[in-house]
């Protein structure tokens, strides 16, 4: 029977659909390195796997327990343990990004970077027919790696440097110095077999299974610590040249890693033969070398109890169980065992300095004291308005990030951006009283004019969360635009204007057109979204006691000008918009010619509406502005002017800025007191307030 070309066509088409649909099954999955090993290790693949596991990439997972790796994760902002942190383990770790069914249980992160971290998941390659065809092997998944992909991770990071103090790593020697070629005629050669089990014995339960308890702070890092100890390495150490020299003045004819006089004291299995093996010789001199097989002891109700342990075939450790290998009439027993103790109990790491962070404060309706909330020290610090002096530090959740006073000054509630959480506190205890949950990283936070209800912004998912305050349950969840950053109430309450750090999502080559988001409060609805057109970065916010506006610091980014046009003026211009109380909206420039204010970050008007205070926290100052003058200045001016010149002359703040007051370094926040006679302003990298 002939076919048709377009019947033809159809039988194409319905072989691509089978072939895609028989690919879009097989998701690759991380089968772990020991699985790579039974192919590339040996003399006659070069000992590969052996390369790799005398690396300091297989160390990458273990090197995270190091105090040095503290340090950097704390500069970094990285609040969690870093072998906990994706953040780290993105470098240090293999799959660290993966959900745990796309991986075999052969797999274990704790091996650092594996071969499957360069090469990649290697489930649908790892066949030898596949393997061994090298366009089925990258049709497969496998990836050749470059050296752009090194550079992925060995970028010069500065908390890195700051604390290794290392040069730049040079990436072509660092490649030479990881080859691992195949050779031109390999040959599998596989690995020794493990000695017969002795009937009746404690099996072995291999460290990858100690490990699993004797991880992270709690257990000193015992697991770890043996991970960066040369015994971990023992069995990697049989494929040296030296340790072929060895076994040759030895007269022993086969490859040191097949020869059980050389296993017996480089790894566990031959050390200790036992009622049968769970785990490979890859692990070198594991923890049931010197403790003892484990399957009898290992349960954590038997570990737990030093008899029953003991009962169960756990040993202790002393000279005589190492000098059973180091026969070395030079071997410092008492060193070595110093060397590689692992305690339960780490001892007590050095005191560090710990910053606060201040970046948002808030005055007590009572005016006595001043709540500052601190970043980096996840507290609010009391100060007291007076004296000025901090009279309390009170502990919240991760990265306390904005506060605010209930109407009745009874409690205080703050955001907590790293927990997504809000923090109650009891203002004549100073004790936090509840945590609340609410949407992802929680920034500004405000009640209404009631007291009755906290209006949270939930800056990551762009929503707001409207909480009962009496039964401290969110009931409401409101839309908001893109990264609601700060709040303000109008004077009568009866809304609340929200600022958005992001622009709306707009056209190719179009002006951006940020929101200020605006909240009838006896409804709890959204009744209006003011435009901002050609802004982004909108952050604080402060109402005008009239009622007739509000004020809102703003950036004004020229993303639709060549960065090769600079001569005609900044990429990046900073300013205010003025919303006024029927919608409609005017921008000005707080830039002046030869005198930029980068990073308008809060806004504070007085009390009489006189005078309006802006921090920059690039240039560590505040701006006077005369209110009068800057609404004066727009009444005075045509449509046009308002609409096409305000907003991008540098000229005109020469005629309402009347004053740049100095400040520390990065002021935030900023508040004035009810009597108008005092300003606060947080200085988030200074630890400070400036009065």
């Amino acid at each position: 029977m002939r076919l048709s070309g377009s019947m033809i066509l159809i039988v194409v088409v319905l072989a691509g659909f089978a072939w895609a649909a028989e690919n879009q099954d097989r998701h690759p999955v991380y089968v772990g390195a020991r699985v790579c090993a039974t192919c590339h290790d040996g003399k006659g693949m070069g000992h590969q796997f052996s390369q790799w596991l005398g690396s300091k990439h297989a160390r990458a997972y273990a090197i995270l327990s190091s105090p040095k790796a503290k340090d950097i994760a704390r500069l970094s902002g990285i609040p969690q343990e870093p072998q906990e942190a994706t953040m780290c383990l993105g470098c240090h770790a293999t799959g660290a990004h993966v959900e745990d069914w796309e991986k075999d249980d052969t797999f274990f992160m704790q091996d650092g970077v594996q071969c499957e971290k360069c090469h990649g998941p290697g489930s649908e390659y790892m066949d030898m027919a596949v393997m061994t065809d090298h366009d089925a092997a990258t049709r497969a998944g496998l990836i050749i790696p470059t050296l752009q992909d090194c550079e992925a991770c060995h970028l010069v990071k500065g908390s890195h440097a700051a604390i290794h103090n290392l040069p730049k790593l040079d990436m072509e020697k660092a490649i030479k110095r990881i080859a691992h070629p195949t050779p031109d005629a390999w040959k599998l050669t596989g690995t020794a077999q493990l000695p017969q089990p002795k009937n009746g014995e404690p099996e072995h339960t291999g460290a990858m299974a100690c490990g699993t308890c004797h991880k992270g702070p709690a257990m000193g890092y015992q697991f770890s610590l043996w991970q960066n100890s040369k015994h971990a390495r023992a069995y990697a150490d049989l494929a040296t040249p030296k340790a072929y020299d060895i076994a040759k003045e030895r007269g022993l004819t086969t490859p040191p890693q097949a020869s059980p006089e050389c296993l017996k004291c480089h790894s566990t299995a031959f050390h200790l033969p036992a009622g049968g093996p769970s785990e490979s010789l890859m692990e070198g001199v594991g923890c049931e070398a010197c403790h003892g097989a484990g399957s009898k002891y290992s349960a954590e109700a038997v570990m737990t109890d030093p008899a029953a342990a003991k009962a169960a075939g756990l040993r202790a450790v002393n000279k005589d169980v190492c000098v059973g290998c180091h026969k070395d009439e030079t071997f410092d027993v008492e060193a070595a065992m110093k060397k590689i103790a692992h305690p339960t109990l780490q001892p007590e790491p050095e005191k560090t300095v710990q910053y606060k962070t201040p970046l948002n404060l808030a005055l007590s309706p009572n005016g006595r004291e001043l709540y500052v909330a601190g970043e980096a020290s996840s507290t609010v610090m009391v100060v007291d308005a007076t004296t000025r002096e901090k009279i309390d530090e009170i502990p919240v959740g991760r990265h306390a990030t904005d506060v605010t006073f209930a109407p009745d000054g009874t409690r205080a509630y703050v955001s907590n951006r790293l927990d997504d959480t809000v923090s109650v506190i009891d203002v004549r205890t100073r004790k936090m009283i509840a945590t609340l949950p609410v949407g992802d990283e929680p920034h500004g936070v405000l009640t209404d004019a009631s007291g009755k209800n906290l209006y949270v912004l939930n800056t990551s998912e762009d929503s707001i969360s409207v909480i009962d305050t009496k039964t401290l349950t969110e009931h409401r969840r409101l839309s908001a635009s893109r990264r609601p950053w700060s709040l303000a109430r109008s004077p009568d309450g009866s809304s609340i204007y929200v600022t958005n750090t992001l622009s709306r999502f707009v056209k190719f080559r179009t002006p951006s057109v940020s929101e200020v988001t605006v909240i009838d409060t006896e409804r709890m609805r959204v009744t209006n979204r003011i435009e901002l057109p050609g802004t982004n970065l909108l952050q604080g916010i402060a109402w005008h006691p009239s009622g007739e506006f509000a004020l809102a610091t703003m950036n004004r980014t020229k993303n639709l000008v060549p960065m090769t046009r600079l001569l005609q003026g900044w990429t990046v211009t900073n300013g205010l918009g003025v919303l006024w109380k029927d919608g409609h909206t005017d921008q000005v420039l707080l830039d002046e010619p030869n005198l930029c204010f980068p990073d308008p970050a809060d806004v504070a008007i007085t009390p009489d509406g006189r005078l309006a205070l802006v921090t920059s926290s690039g240039s560590n100052r505040v701006a006077v502005i005369d209110v009068e003058k800057l609404i004066s200045m727009l009444k005075a001016a045509t449509p046009h002017e308002r609409t096409h010149v305000f907003p991008n002359h540098v000229g005109k703040p020469t005629e309402f800025v009347i004053a740049h007051i100095t400040t520390k370094n990065s002021p935030r926040g900023v508040l004035v007191s009810e009597d108008g006679k005092t300003a606060f302003v947080a200085n988030a990298l200074d630890d400070s307030v400036t009065v």
